[in-house]
């Protein structure tokens, strides 16, 4: 019995090492990455070396986030959301009447807000954001005036735009006219009355649906005064909790509160504007400094003075303009000591590797999103869809410290009055061409003042000043528009404003954007 144990065991023995030695072969024999092509590269594109380096960046980054921020959730849904901020004492004894008294409050509770949580709630909080309780485009009261409220014409230039593109897609019978942040709805009344004329005139057919993505109540009254017949055309909420019309011309008008409403239909072309859109859109600030990216954040404290840069002026400031109120804020921008979840951000594009020390930029995390949601609208297999961006901003160069602040036609601090004051950015329009390139073909951006007169401006104005030859009031008042339109000058939007224009992978050259023959 010991006999058959002893050769039993020594069975397993022999049977153990010849396993062994096979595992120490296969050890010692690397296995065939699956991420390595035939072509020995990685991906088939990278060396070995630089998929390893780019592998370790990215774990040591998502390690030290681990580390920062606690959680079973996305890390990444961490960036640009708006802090929790608190809420209200049901007692009373803490008031919150405007929204100095609460970004105070949340400051006091949880430290220094990031610059974008900051931005959103002066412009979209429910009680007391600039857009969601006035007008802001209303003639008497409001802060500023846009290209399509000093010339009807500039929006006739982009219904002409927007007939070509529907020519050149061969004349596909349902469109959507999806509009981003329509203001009173003027560019869209222009671009429908010149559209649907230029439909009439070639005897097609087209049905035509208007999306406008609004989230004001007080501007979705004024859009819907103005696009339909107020006496027949109620303004109606259907059972999903969407807002809807019909226009003057027979047009089902939908109001969407954000681009995630916006349905994507087969056979349907989308076409796309958003018109002084991006340079509202919250952003992020940083600086860089020996020991990498830190986030500029909006602090409260009387006794500091404010960092944001001293905006342009003419004139030099007297000891009198100088004691205004509307320079004496209460916040002011200050560089986070640590890095915060959001210093991953700068890290993330090549477009700031080399920027020295002491540089200041700006990003917007969520023009990136609503970008890609335009772009994803597109058709590019039945070639159909276009978006056409109308901004100012910079082209080959990074926004740095454009926030301004818009108080009754002049620049302000950004941090006065909060809630009371328009704010706006440099819209960086390098990054827009960028990101969409690698789904679509871009084009532009160009100057408004070319594109305008590539689109026969020109001899529109002609025929409106002959048309009111026996006005020269009236003469007047269409050539200074005109010349406000498409001038370059420092006073004119000629050239500050750029258009960029978004269409199907593969299309032709639309019109606009190319010098004319």
């Amino acid at each position: 019995m010991f006999s058959n144990i002893l050769r039993h065991r020594t069975s397993l023995s022999v049977s153990y090492r010849r396993a062994l030695s096979r595992s120490v072969i296969r050890l010692n024999t690397p296995p065939k990455d699956p991420k390595a092509h035939e072509n020995g590269l990685y991906y088939g594109q990278f060396t070995k070396e630089e998929y390893e380096n780019a592998a370790n960046v990215v774990k040591q980054q998502i390690d030290k986030l681990e580390n920062e921020i606690k959680g079973d959730f996305n890390i990444r849904e961490n960036l640009g959301k708006v802090p929790q901020f608190p809420q209200r004492d049901p007692s009373g004894s803490t008031k919150v009447n405007n929204l100095t008294d609460l970004f105070i409050q949340t400051i006091k509770t949880t430290g220094p807000i990031s610059l974008s949580a900051y931005i959103r709630q002066c412009l979209t909080h429910p009680d007391f954001g600039y857009y969601t309780t006035r007008n802001p485009l209303d003639l008497r009261s409001g802060d500023f005036i846009t290209s399509p409220e000093i010339s009807s014409v500039f929006g006739e230039m982009v219904g002409i735009w927007l007939f070509t593109i529907w020519q050149q897609q061969n004349y596909p019978p349902s469109i959507r006219l999806i509009e981003f942040g329509p203001g009173r709805g003027t560019l869209m009344y222009d671009v429908l009355k010149s559209f649907n004329l230029f439909v009439k005139k070639v005897g097609k057919k087209a049905d035509v649906e208007i999306n406008l993505v609004e989230a004001s109540k007080v501007l979705r009254r004024e859009q819907w005064k103005l696009l339909c017949d107020e006496a027949n055309t109620p303004f109606e909420t259907d059972a999903n909790g969407f807002d809807f019309s019909t226009s003057q011309w027979g047009n089902t008008i939908r109001w969407l509160d954000t681009e995630k409403d916006i349905k994507k239909e087969n056979d349907v072309a989308n076409y796309i504007i958003a018109h002084e859109f991006f340079d509202a859109l919250p952003v992020k600030g940083f600086k860089k400094t020996d020991n990498g990216w830190r986030e500029l954040v909006v602090e409260h404290s009387s006794s500091v003075n404010n960092t944001q840069p001293k905006l342009p002026s003419n004139e030099s400031v007297s000891s009198e303009e100088s004691k205004d109120a509307l320079l004496n804020t209460e916040f002011h921008l200050t560089l986070s000591p640590k890095e915060t979840p959001s210093s991953i951000i700068p890290t993330l594009s090549s477009r700031f590797n080399d920027l020295p020390v002491d540089s200041r930029i700006e990003i917007c995390t969520e023009a990136e999103l609503y970008l890609m949601k335009m772009v994803q609208l597109l058709d590019n297999i039945k070639q159909l869809g276009a978006v056409l961006i109308i901004d100012y901003g910079v082209v080959d160069a990074i926004p740095e410290s454009s926030l301004r602040g818009i108080y009754k036609h002049n620049f302000v601090s950004p941090f006065i009055k909060p809630g009371d004051v328009d704010l706006s950015v440099d819209v960086d329009f390098t990054n827009l061409q960028q990101l969409s390139a690698r789904f679509c073909s871009t084009f532009g951006p160009v100057d408004q003042g070319d594109w305008l007169h590539r689109l026969g401006i020109g001899h529109r104005i002609d025929q409106l000043i002959k048309k009111n030859s026996d006005y020269p009031e009236e003469q007047d008042k269409i050539y200074q528009s005109y010349r406000r339109l498409t001038d370059k000058d420092e006073k004119s939007m000629g050239k500050v404003y750029k258009f960029l224009a978004l269409l199907p992978s593969g299309s032709k050259e639309p019109a606009g954007f190319s010098d004319p023959l």
